[in-house]
């Protein structure tokens, strides 16, 4: 399975580089002339050329601080983090106190994961107050891993507001819709915060109308103040800048099911057809599935009540019965039917547990979770279970953390593993790849094998509950995984065809608030294109 190409209006991070015109030029010809070789080089992207340039000017004047300067950011750029670093440090050194230069070893620091960013970052802040990079960089560690409403979340909050204030003060800056979504997803963590998320929202949207997520969110957010009408059209602005983003037909249909009447939604069908011309069809298709969804979860969450009250009572009668064995002298002639009729009710309890897990996920705990360690973790204790089957897996570098339950989504990739050694022959091979998909802003884990793949018959059944081909299977396995997955807020697809084998994808969105944002350095102080990786994506519950 590939991964689609990043596009053209999408979140992927900026790495537009500016010539430096600020630091000062060597006295050294022979230093001058190579480093404006280096800097005509660095300009067509021809980072080997412009790193040897920089080099040479350096090899002629080691005080050249622009040579230095440069070298450091063609490593930056190369992902030559610690090389980086040594240049930055060394510059900075001659310089004895640079802002710019304390911005830049805090981004390399969050590169190499070494302690010291913060540090840096608030150094670069106290030698020129309006660093509004730095500003953010330090807003997202003080928010990592803090819980709404804690002091680090706080102080996230005040320095991102700090930067909107400097920017309506005139202070030039370059992510100002960054800067809004990521303060909007953290204020609307809090009820009494609504208002001004919503304003931050809008601000942000100014900034740059084409962001879905924004849209999405900005509708929630309506959504909870009343004010239904406007939600409904952010939603719909949403799909329509991207088709194939999932939660605004969730949460679109969730407002129809929620406050809509019979004949308001055939109106409002009508008005999709003519808002969205030749794509309505494809609209109202996805949206019709959303609330074929809802009425089934409506229908399960009623079953889900009485089969709980159910499977109590069948406990009750297994514990009754099994009671009656213990009380019973041991030649007593009913006593082997009394246990076989025990048999009997503990599987058939074991099987109901089963199907009423798969209509309803248990509570979330949910942490900072680095994926490749977790598939590691899980290697460990599957890889008894692989008879002769060759278990391979591989891991994209800086996959970003997600925040999920790690006991569900060890749950659920484990049973995809163990399905996939099981589909395959003794000299088969199943493959399990973790990454980063720029276009969905998710981390995926993929899980692939070799088999015999799965028919066209049965695909569309595979993940309903106590569905099963395997003579010995429950059926609720895959289900259970499509719930969990679900749970946080992810999809779980399959591509399968006969004798082709088949790949099971899970896709984890990726919070805004969890990942660094400027993934550039410039060659100068001028403000840096920040990234725009999206927020806290939000779905109705």
């Amino acid at each position: 399975m590939t991964k689609s190409d990043i596009s053209d209006n999408g979140p992927a991070p900026s790495d537009r580089i500016d010539i430096v015109r600020t630091l000062p030029e060597s006295g050294n010809a022979d230093a001058r002339r190579h480093c404006r070789d280096g800097d005509s080089a660095l300009e067509t992207g021809e980072l080997s050329r412009a790193e040897a340039a920089y080099a040479s000017a350096l090899s002629h004047d080691a005080g050249n601080l622009r040579a230095l300067h440069n070298l450091g950011v063609v490593q930056y750029s190369g992902g030559n983090w610690q090389h980086a670093l040594a240049s930055f440090e060394r510059a900075l050194g001659l310089t004895h106190d640079n802002s710019d230069l304390h911005f830049k070893i805090g981004m390399c620091l969050l590169k190499t994961g070494a302690d010291g960013a913060s540090e840096a970052f608030e150094a670069a802040i106290a030698g020129k107050s309006d660093h509004l990079e730095a500003h953010f960089q330090l807003a997202l560690l003080r928010a990592e891993g803090a819980e709404s409403g804690s002091r680090g979340r706080q102080q996230a909050v005040e320095m991102l507001r700090y930067i909107l204030e400097a920017v309506d003060r005139g202070v030039p800056y370059g992510n100002v819709d960054g800067t809004c979504f990521l303060l909007a997803s953290f204020l609307d963590d809090l009820p009494e915060n609504i208002d001004e998320a919503i304003a931050v929202y809008r601000r942000g949207l100014e900034a740059n109308p084409l962001f879905a997520p924004g849209h999405n969110n900005l509708g929630i957010l309506l959504m909870q103040s009343g004010q239904t009408l406007q939600a409904l059209g952010a939603f719909k602005i949403a799909i329509q800048l991207e088709p194939d983003y999932a939660l605004p037909y969730r949460n679109l249909a969730h407002l129809l099911f929620d406050h809509k009447s019979s004949a308001q939604m055939e109106q409002e069908y009508t008005t999709i057809i003519e808002e969205f011309g030749a794509k309505a069809a494809s609209v109202l298709a996805r949206l019709s599935l959303e609330l074929i969804d809802m009425g089934r979860v409506q229908v399960g969450e009623s079953l889900y009540t009485r089969g709980h009250q159910i499977k109590n009572l069948m406990g009750l009668v297994g514990s009754r019965t099994r009671r009656l064995i213990r009380r019973n002298p041991k030649d007593n002639t009913v006593l082997d039917d009394l246990r076989e009729i025990a048999r009997d009710q503990e599987h058939i309890y074991d099987q109901w547990v089963a199907y009423l897990r798969s209509m309803k996920q248990d509570p979330l705990n949910p942490t900072l979770v680095d994926i490749p360690l977790l598939l590691r973790n899980i290697r460990k204790t599957v890889s008894s279970r692989t008879g002769g089957t060759l278990l391979r897996f591989a891991f994209e570098p800086q996959v970003p953390q997600v925040k999920v339950d790690p006991g569900m989504l060890r749950e659920a990739v484990t049973n995809l593993i163990l399905n996939a050694l099981d589909a395959v022959d003794e000299d088969g091979a199943v493959t399990v790849q973790a990454g980063y998909d720029n276009k969905r802003a998710s981390v995926f884990i993929e899980v692939e094998d070799n088999g015999p793949g799965i028919s066209e018959e049965i695909q569309g059944r595979i993940f309903d509950p106590g569905f099963s081909t395997k003579e010995k299977g429950n059926g609720f396995g895959l289900s259970i995984c499509s719930r969990i997955v679900s749970a946080h807020r992810g999809n779980l697809r399959m591509i399968s065809r006969p004798g082709a084998g088949a790949v099971f994808r899970i896709d984890i969105p990726v919070d805004f608030e969890l990942v660094s944002e400027s993934e550039s350095i410039g060659w100068s102080g001028d403000p840096l294109a920040a990234s725009r990786l999206p927020l806290a994506e939000e779905f109705i519950e």
